[in-house]
């Protein structure tokens, strides 16, 4: 499963702030857009129903929150791919040297805009730029069967040495229950299958490969 990375399971965007995975906000980012709109539609009908009068429009306003939330989460999920195309790369995730899944991962991060170095030593396998900052990302344990704590504590003291805005794992397996509180309270991002299909087929298309459908 994807840790802070569902919705459209776009690679890791420098965040200005860190939101609560265990936040409402958090949780409508990562559903289908249309959820945040049915929301703001229940708020609003609401607050029109049963507040009193003089109160009507501000607490009918108050729903509009979620609109900005359906907004940000239809343009993240723009350019999702579906489940059947999701468990397709996948499966063939699983059956790549690392050779050819870096080189997928590579032009991935390329085509969503980062600027991209590999990295030969360290816990980290890229070093990505975007926007004036710098994220480590792991990547050669993507078919690990578990994540643990471990590798995300290296991460988080290369991230500090390189004094880089923050860091990413991803694996195709399961994050342990400490590596997820961990990731929860660091600038650590765990991408989970989802998100390392997309950035598969971002990588496939930006280098016209097919891969299977």
């Amino acid at each position: 499963m994807d840790m802070k990375s569902t919705g459209r399971p776009l690679f890791i965007e420098s965040m200005k702030f860190k939101m609560s995975e265990k936040s409402l906000f958090a949780a409508l980012l990562r559903s289908p857009w249309w959820v945040s709109f049915l929301v703001m539609l229940a708020v609003a009908l609401v607050a029109g129903a049963l507040l009193p009068e003089d109160y009507k429009i501000p607490g009918m306003l108050g729903a509009f929150p979620f609109f900005v939330i359906g907004v940000m989460a239809a343009w993240r999920q723009r350019n999702a791919i579906g489940t059947d195309r999701i468990n397709t790369l996948v499966e063939e995730a699983r059956q790549m040297g690392w050779r050819d899944f870096s080189i997928l991962v590579e032009e991935g991060l390329r085509s969503q805009g980062f600027e991209v170095s590999r990295m030969e030593q360290g816990p980290a396998d890229f070093q990505i730029r975007k926007n004036g900052k710098t994220t480590l990302v792991s990547a050669k344990r993507w078919k690990a069967a578990t994540l643990g704590a471990e590798h995300l504590r290296d991460m988080l003291a290369a991230r500090e040495s390189m004094e880089a805005f923050s860091c990413s794992c991803m694996c195709l397996g399961i994050f342990s229950r400490t590596a997820l509180d961990l990731a929860d309270k660091t600038p650590m991002q765990l991408l989970g299958p989802s998100s390392i299909a997309q950035l598969m087929h971002d990588g496939a298309k930006a280098q016209g490969m097919h891969l299977k459908s």
